[in-house]
């Protein structure tokens, strides 16, 4: 494990796992004494960092079966933040103004007027427009 300490050092180190193995959403995640092993930490400490991505949505748990990676996309967590973060006019403007980059971005790159952001061939950009569309009219 690496030089750093506490809930934020297991909770990096469990994503890199996820990574390494190649983990998909849906996919059982390795169990409680695996992690505990391979981090070379308390099991208590693997349950904190667990609960804590249960809690953000990165994770479910289905009792007597194991910890499987969540589908983040809908999370009620991103309107709770967003709430806090988007509260000005002027911050709602500059996500009006981020979101007509990215259709300028996406029409410049395609060559098209007609192509759109969600018609684009890059899933994050999708992801993060969806986002930016969702909290500029609904805020």
């Amino acid at each position: 494990m690496t030089e750093k300490k506490g809930l934020e050092a297991i909770v990096e180190e469990i994503h890199h796992l996820i990574i390494e193995q190649g983990l998909e959403i849906g996919d059982k995640l390795p169990s409680e004494r695996f992690l505990k092993e391979e981090l070379g930490v308390s099991r208590q400490s693997v349950r904190e960092a667990l609960r804590a991505l249960e809690f953000l949505g990165i994770i479910y748990v289905r009792r007597g079966e194991g910890t499987y990676l969540a589908n983040i996309d809908n999370h009620q967590l991103f309107q709770l933040i967003a709430k806090y973060l988007i509260r000005t006019d002027e911050q709602r403007e500059d996500l009006v103004e981020i979101k007509l980059m990215m259709e300028n971005y996406v029409q410049e790159q395609t060559s098209s007027k007609q192509k759109s952001v969600m018609d684009y061939d890059n899933d994050i950009m999708k992801k993060i427009y969806t986002l930016v569309d969702k909290y500029t009219g609904e805020l």
